[in-house]
């Protein structure tokens, strides 16, 4: 990707949140690879967009707390302004089970929105490797079949628990049950205590699926529930939240 003003100050918000402490100018140029005089240019205008702050007698940087109205704007428009809450909350109730939004960037699944017991405290942007969550392989089976493999579990990939599946073989050949069936299975590939299935959600005017809708069970009440239960539900889920997108 070509480094811009817009990639470099990213960068500089991203490392300010993982190193969760102020930062110097000579630290941040040395980590960007950047000249000191760049470095202030770019922190100036963070500072004027209000997402960084100047601590003036320490002559560092910090993330300001005005860069969660941002933050806000962003769950704002992916939650409540789809008018998708409260259908995510009356399905979990009605299921008994978690049930979450989800969208997917490069190789991995981001959680957008929530509902249930643990949906709930569930946090805005919690992600994982694409090919070991439902919503994922979801997304990934309604792409060109040419791009999977690029999806696919590499050789330097760790496995998040002992269920993630590392066989790209195994990989392709689930794609291609998810893409006759629509449905896709995580049997504790993400998450130990967890199952989940997932499908897409088509939006109006947008021919490539970007969202999706699982449902997620604790391990310990998934042999209770009928998986073809479960499946019909998710369909019927998704359809209503198709209609419901396509009424705005």
């Amino acid at each position: 990707m070509k480094e811009t003003p817009l990639t470099q100050g990213i960068a500089v918000v991203r490392m300010m949140v993982q190193r969760g402490h102020s930062l110097g100018v000579t630290s941040i140029a040395k980590t960007l690879k950047m000249p000191k005089s760049s470095v202030h240019r770019l922190l100036q205008s963070l500072v004027q967009l209000g997402f960084v702050q100047k601590i003036d007698s320490l002559g560092r940087y910090t993330l300001s707390a005005d860069i969660f109205d941002f933050v806000h704007e962003i769950a704002w428009n992916f939650g409540r302004n789809l008018r998708l809450d409260d259908h995510l909350r009356a399905a979990a109730h009605r299921l008994n089970c978690n049930v979450y939004i989800s969208m997917m960037g490069r190789r991995d699944t981001y959680v957008i929105c929530a509902a249930g017991d643990e949906g709930n405290t569930n946090r805005l942007g919690t992600h994982g490797p694409a090919y070991a969550s439902s919503a994922g392989k979801a997304l990934i089976a309604q792409k060109d079949r040419r791009l999977w493999r690029h999806y696919a579990p590499q050789p330097g990939d760790r496995p998040i628990t002992p269920y993630t599946n590392r066989n790209p073989r195994k990989f392709l050949t689930e794609l291609r049950r998810i893409r006759k069936t629509g449905i896709a299975w995580n049997m504790r590939e993400s998450s130990e205590s967890h199952v989940s299935l997932a499908t897409v959600v088509r939006e109006p005017f947008i021919s490539q699926p970007r969202l999706t809708v699982a449902l997620v069970l604790r391990m310990e009440a998934f042999p209770d529930r009928d998986p073809d239960d479960l499946e019909a539900a998710l369909r019927e889920l998704a359809a209503d939240l198709e209609r419901e997108l396509g009424s705005r």
